[in-house]
């Protein structure tokens, strides 16, 4: 496949892969790194104290630390397969749920496709982020009183941000997949006694696997983008605990079990004015992540969708031609052919 053979696929693939690899090495060689680091730094000279958690780049490169004093990059290394996995977890079942409700929307009655494209258009103009945090804080307030596991939470997340999709997505393929099935050719197999089975197994599918791919991809950095903002929400992957703090009031102070990256934002965004590296640091692992989808989505759907309509019109312009000169071949022979009869009866 010439995917294959793109440098500007390997670079972003590969790069994410070596994220999720990473993030199951960092417990093998580095086991205490979730552990608080040095509580200060001191002068080798003089022995005083120069430095306290969190750490800047130069005191711990290299991206400093966090406020317990852990190494910033490894936490966020370590926790890039809660992120990352995830998401592609995500992708998977938005791509299965919306290709089944779009194959039931695609051969419904037009009259109640139009009723209900109406409804389902509404999910489009709805935050998302909105409608997730509604549904999963009432869970997260249940984690934090103990009654569901960091796991069992983490599934539920999933399951979640995936169903919440499933409404415009089905109608958005039932509705290509419609447009699909009214082509002449379409028609000739009704007509010839074609079930939906086989309209679904012989034209759908070969025609929609290849933007399957591509679509997956989209739904796959959409879904990235929603971690941040839930992440903000203080909604991360596997909870987060809470721990108040104060005498005259209280002040939460978060930590989190998986370590993924929205939950490193969510631990310290309330430094945000003190020490921005401490959130823009997990921003900048999702802003790599996105962008390297978004560079495979934009190579897939080059090669798979564009590179296809651009071969399809190649070889109806060459059937054209030879078509053509098939034509004109044959006029110059029935020429030749009655210049001969001429000449005979001349």
């Amino acid at each position: 496949m010439r995917v294959l053979k793109s440098i500007r696929f390997w670079i972003p693939f590969l790069l994410l892969i070596s994220l999720i690899i990473g993030s199951f090495l960092v417990p093998v060689f580095i086991p205490d790194f979730q552990e608080s680091g040095p509580s200060y730094m001191t002068d080798e000279e003089t022995g005083k104290v120069i430095a306290a958690p969190p750490y800047s780049i130069s005191e711990m490169p290299p991206l400093g630390s966090d406020k317990l004093g852990r190494n910033l990059f490894v936490i966020l290394v370590a926790g890039a397969k809660y992120t990352l996995i995830s998401a592609i977890v995500i992708a998977l079942l938005r791509m299965a749920g919306g290709f089944t409700l779009g194959i039931l929307y695609a051969f419904l009655p037009r009259w109640i496709r139009k009723g209900s494209k109406g409804i389902l258009d509404t999910f489009n103009f709805i935050p998302l982020a909105i409608v997730v945090y509604i549904l999963l804080f009432p869970l997260q307030q249940a984690f934090v009183g103990g009654a569901l596991s960091s796991f069992q939470f983490l599934i539920i997340e999933v399951i979640v941000i995936s169903l919440i999709v499933f409404p415009s997505l089905g109608m958005y393929v039932g509705q290509g997949m419609n447009d699909f099935l009214r082509q002449d050719f379409i028609s000739v197999s009704r007509t010839m006694g074609a079930t939906r089975f086989h309209l679904i197994r012989k034209h759908l599918w070969p025609q929609f696997s290849r933007q399957s791919i591509v679509l997956f991809s989209e739904q796959l950095s959409q879904t990235l983008l929603l971690l941040v903002q839930l992440g903000i929400l203080h909604i991360t992957l596997g909870g987060l605990m809470m721990v108040n703090f104060g005498i005259l009031e209280t002040i939460p102070e978060y930590f989190s079990v998986t370590n993924e990256w929205a939950a490193t934002m969510s631990i310290n965004i309330q430094q945000i004015f003190n020490k921005p590296l401490l959130l823009l640091a997990p921003l900048l692992f999702f802003a790599v992540s996105i962008y390297c989808v978004n560079v495979i989505s934009s190579v897939l759907r080059s090669v798979l969708i564009e590179g296809e309509a651009v071969r399809k019109k190649k070889r109806s312009k060459v059937n054209t031609e030879s078509r053509a000169q098939t034509n004109v071949g044959k006029e110059h022979f029935q020429f030749m052919q009655t210049g001969k009869r001429r000449d005979l009866h001349g």
